[in-house]
């Protein structure tokens, strides 16, 4: 079944083998677009010391919307170290309610012990 353009109507399956092949379909540009972030934001955890944890919060929440995205898609397999993408939007989530906690409730200081 194709559609008028020529195109499959049948979902493709992104996974490790299928990475490589130009040009990309649809699903496999979010997925790469929500690595982006997933990197992103493992890169602003790793500098949250040093920088402002509101870039932390904005890419998570990136991160979870193009994800989200790319798995309404039909993507089922990511680059990104937890490989699931229904697994990294559960752990950007805990990172972005977090980061909320850290910003708003606690100011941006750790608590006194």
């Amino acid at each position: 079944m194709t559609s008028l353009h020529g195109e499959s109507l049948t979902p493709r399956v992104v996974g490790p083998g299928s990475y490589v092949r130009p040009p990309l379909s649809r699903p496999e540009k979010y997925e790469r677009l929500a690595f982006t972030f997933c990197r992103l934001g493992t890169t602003g955890l790793i500098v949250w010391v040093v920088g402002p944890a509101l870039f932390v919060l904005v890419v998570a929440i990136i991160a979870i919307v193009l994800y989200a995205r790319s798995i309404s898609l039909g993507v089922s397999w990511s680059k990104c170290f937890l490989r699931r993408p229904t697994l990294i939007i559960g752990f950007w989530a805990v990172v972005a309610v977090l980061d909320t906690y850290w910003i708003f409730v606690l100011g941006q200081h750790l608590p006194s012990v």
